[in-house]
């Protein structure tokens, strides 16, 4: 049976594969904000992706990429983080960030597939 909606679409399917690796990385970490940080920004990317999904216009759905992106950003700059402070052993934070590699191509092919730069990145 194949999924419909936003369930079918790589991108999302990716993010979830993402956010379950950052939330088994994050089982009893210590630092309380960071912990909170990363794991909103990773379920950050599969909502976004999930509510642009039927969004009524290319514009709307543009925003909605942005985000995601924005987020998957955001995920990649806490990984770093980590990697400095050395939060995770080394195999569960390549795995992690060689999923948030991949998310954050996949996101981009949909904003060019989408339209691309022509609605911007969301302001305000």
């Amino acid at each position: 049976m194949k999924k419909k909606g936003f369930e079918g679409s790589l991108a999302w399917q990716k993010a979830m594969d993402l956010m379950e690796a950052v939330d088994v990385a994050l089982e009893g970490h210590r630092n309380f904000g960071f912990r909170d940080q990363l794991y909103r920004a990773a379920l950050s990317i599969c909502n976004n992706l999930a509510e642009g999904y039927e969004m009524p216009t290319k514009p709307h759905q543009l925003r909605y990429l942005w985000i995601s992106k924005g987020s998957c950003n955001e995920v990649r700059s806490m990984l770093l983080l980590a990697r400095r402070r050395n939060y995770f052993n080394d195999d569960l934070l390549e795995r992690m960030s060689i999923l948030q590699d991949e998310v954050s191509r996949l996101i981009k092919t949909y904003i060019n597939r989408t339209g691309g730069r022509i609605a911007g990145p969301p302001v305000g």
